[in-house]
C-alpha cells in the first residue's frame, strides 16, 4: 500500500482474491437499500471490479449491478477512475494521518513506534477491504496521472515507516540491517492481508497485529549478548 514494489513482489504469490480462508466465496458488505444512491454504486463497482478485474467491468455492469440505466450512472461518477480515486485517497489518507501522528509523539521509543504503526496498517486493511483488494490488484491498470495523490501519500508513509526504523537502529533498540529492505517486507507483509483475511475469523485485526510485530521484532531487535562463560 505504501510502495508500488510491494505490489510487485506478489506475483505468484498462492490464494485467490475470491476466496476465504476456509474456501468459501467473500462477501461484500453492500449498503442498505435506503443508503444513497453513490454508496451504491461505489459498493457495487468494487464488487465487480475485485470479481471482474476493473478492465472487464463496463459502466453498464456496474449500472445493472445498482438497477438503474446508463445513462443515469453518469450522474454519480463520469468514470470508473473517478469513482476510485478518492476512494483510494481516502482510505490512504487515514493511515498516513495515524502514521504521522506516531511519528510526531517523542514519548515513545522506536519499539513502540513500530508496533503502534503496524496496528495501524493491518486495520487500514481490515476496515478497507474491498477498496485495498482493488487497488493492490488493479494500480497497474490506472492512468499515472489519476494517482498523484495517491502516490505522494504513499511515498511520505513509507518515509515515515522508513525513519522509525532508522531511528531504531541509530539507538541501538534494532540491530543493524537494511532499512529499506525491512520497510518493503514488512509494507509487504501487512498488505497481503488483502489475500487471506476475513472478518468473521478467528483473529480480530488488533490480535493479528500483535502476532506480524511479534515476528518483525524478533527479527530486527538487537541480539541479547551471550552470558559469560567465565562466569
Amino acid at each position: 500500500m505504501a510502495e508500488e514494489v510491494v505490489a510487485e513482489r506478489r506475483n505468484g504469490a498462492p490464494g485467490d482474491d475470491e476466496t476465504r480462508a476456509n474456501g468459501t466465496p467473500r462477501e461484500d458488505p453492500m449498503p442498505a437499500a435506503g443508503a444513497p444512491r453513490e454508496d451504491q454504486v461505489r459498493a457495487a463497482a468494487l464488487r465487480l471490479f475485485r470479481e471482474k478485474g476493473y478492465h472487464a467491468t463496463s459502466m453498464r455492469d456496474i449500472a445493472d449491478a445498482v438497477g438503474i440505466n446508463k445513462g443515469s450512472l453518469y450522474s454519480y461518477i463520469r468514470s470508473k477512475e473517478d469513482l476510485l480515486i478518492p476512494v483510494f485517497e481516502r482510505a490512504m489518507g487515514v493511515l498516513l494521518a495515524q502514521i504521522e501522528q506516531i511519528a510526531a509523539d517523542a514519548s515513545l521509543g522506536p519499539t513502540e513506534r513500530l508496533q503502534l504503526a503496524v496496528q495501524a496498517h493491518v486495520s487500514a486493511v481490515a476496515d478497507n477491504l474491498d477498496t485495498l483488494t482493488v487497488y493492490l490488484s488493479e494500480w497497474r491498470q490506472l492512468a499515472t496521472d489519476s494517482l498523484t495523490t495517491v502516490r505522494e501519500q504513499r511515498e511520505r508513509y513509507a518515509a515515515l515507516f522508513l525513519a522509525i526504523l532508522e531511528d531504531g537502529v541509530q539507538t541501538g533498540a534494532f540491530r543493524p540491517m537494511d532499512t529499506r529492505i525491512a520497510l518493503l517486507g514488512m509494507i509487504g507483509m501487512c498488505n497481503y492481508l488483502f489475500r487471506w483475511y476475513r472478518p468473521d475469523g478467528r483473529m480480530t485485526p488488533s490480535q493479528i497485529a500483535d502476532q506480524l510485530c511479534a515476528m518483525v521484532l524478533h527479527g530486527v531487535a538487537t541480539a541479547p549478548s551471550p552470558p559469560d562463560s567465565r562466569a
